[in-house]
């Protein structure tokens, strides 16, 4: 197996192959979608060309047989580079075609499930190293990722397109609790009719509604703003009955 490695896959006249069907499957997605198409991409792949052809003439030139192996391997690396920046490339065109289609069809649950799903891979896949080396726990730094970038290019693209529609609504928040309310089999019957009175009256006032949005919008998208409103002046004093502890 060793030997099959060593003979075959890192030889340079393969990874000079396998580099030049990895451009030209490159070139192909990038002009089929034109929403791919960036500057930066085109950026980096002209850079591996260049790293790819510096690899190359310094393992034709007459170098030590380490250097030459050490040469290889960097043309091997850069072919998987290439590799992730292929696979990449196929996760935002699912994710972008996801978009589009939840933007022609809105009221489709299905379809908003879909842009969910697409741009999970795609997020994951896109920040996962950037997550190994956060210094966070990588579940929650891509679990953070995902919910600051989806609802902005849901909302980016339903724009295109005339929409302004906010993703997360007062409707969602009273969706999430009469969900949490039928869930709950600790409540007793009557308690729970109450609640589910209380809720739909907390959401009857189109001022409450006005309100409720703007807190939730500014949760996603500028908390520090949202902290220092409710701090306007000194700290409130902390309910020890709400804290469950006794009070000093």
């Amino acid at each position: 197996m060793l030997d099959f490695f060593t003979k075959v896959l890192f030889t340079p006249y393969l990874q000079a192959i396998v580099f030049f069907i990895l451009i030209g499957l490159f070139a192909l997605q990038r002009r089929k979608f034109e929403f791919l198409s960036s500057s930066l991409s085109w950026l980096r792949t002209i850079i591996l060309i260049v790293l790819f052809l510096y690899f190359a003439l310094n393992w034709a030139t007459t170098i030590p047989p380490s250097l030459r192996a050490a040469s290889v391997f960097g043309m091997f690396f850069v072919n998987l580079h290439m590799i992730y920046n292929l696979i990449l490339g196929r996760l935002n065109e699912n994710y972008q075609r996801a978009l589009n289609a939840y933007s022609e069809d809105i009221v489709n649950k299905a379809q908003l499930d879909n842009a969910w799903q697409t741009g999970k891979k795609y997020i994951y896949t896109r920040y996962i190293f950037d997550a190994l080396f956060s210094g966070y726990s990588p579940t929650n730094f891509l679990r953070g990722v995902v919910s600051r970038q989806i609802p902005a290019d849901i909302e980016n693209v339903l724009i295109k397109r005339g929409i302004h529609r906010e993703i997360i609504t007062h409707y969602k928040l009273l969706a999430y609790l009469n969900m949490k309310l039928e869930q709950d089999t600790d409540l007793p019957v009557e308690l729970k009719d109450i609640l589910a009175q209380t809720i739909k009256q907390f959401g009857a006032h189109a001022w409450i509604q006005e309100q409720v949005d703007e807190f939730l919008q500014l949760a996603l998208k500028d908390p520090e703003e949202l902290y220092h409103a409710t701090w306007n002046g000194s700290p409130p004093e902390l309910n020890p009955a709400i804290l469950g502890k006794p009070g000093i």
